[in-house]
């Protein structure tokens, strides 16, 4: 059985159209292929080193263009969801965060975010995730095999949950969510 077969009805979402849209430009059929380098180098933004050493932004220079400025020394996964995010605000955003107010500032950051999860764990991909009967998939499968963080799992679930998922399982019964009593 397929993740696909857990998901609950869901309703149009624009910035998840975006970012398919985003990733059929390149024909990513894997996780793993997801290229945050190679999607901007298409958008013509830049990712370069910030002069900030805890401080991930970007700068529109143009239409869906700029230049997006990552910590130095971050892991891999950090460094690639920090770049989605900041791309994912270049994408959409035309407005500077510093003329903005606090409501619309916390509404593009949250956009950005979503963005983000849409764009490294496409639904497309996800519906395709295998949950055997003995085995469920938890966070920290998913993590890998989207190679994002666990924290990163959790939020891309919660767009799709209405409760936390701590894994995914089938049993002979049915197929959901689990969520781990603490």
């Amino acid at each position: 059985m397929k993740f696909a077969d857990i998901l609950p009805q869901r309703s149009y979402n624009m910035t998840e159209e975006r970012a398919n849209h985003v990733i059929s430009k390149f024909g990513y059929k894997y996780p793993d292929q997801i290229d945050i380098e190679e999607i901007c180098a298409y958008y013509k933004i830049k990712i370069k080193p910030s002069p900030q050493p805890d401080l991930a932004y970007s700068v529109c220079t143009g239409f869906r263009r700029g230049f997006i400025f990552i910590p130095h020394g971050v892991d891999y996964v950090n460094f690639k969801q920090l770049a989605g995010e900041e791309f994912g605000h270049l994408y959409l955003h035309t407005i500077s965060q510093l003329q903005t107010t606090k409501s619309l500032l916390a509404w593009q950051e949250r956009q950005a975010k979503n963005f983000s999860a849409y764009l490294y764990m496409p639904m497309q991909m996800l519906k395709e995730v295998v949950i055997s009967y003995d085995q469920p998939v938890d966070i920290s499968m998913l993590a890998d095999e989207f190679l994002v963080s666990e924290e990163f799992v959790y939020y891309r679930l919660s767009l799709i949950f209405p409760e936390k998922a701590d894994a995914l399982a089938r049993s002979k019964g049915g197929f959901g969510y689990i969520k781990w009593l603490e």
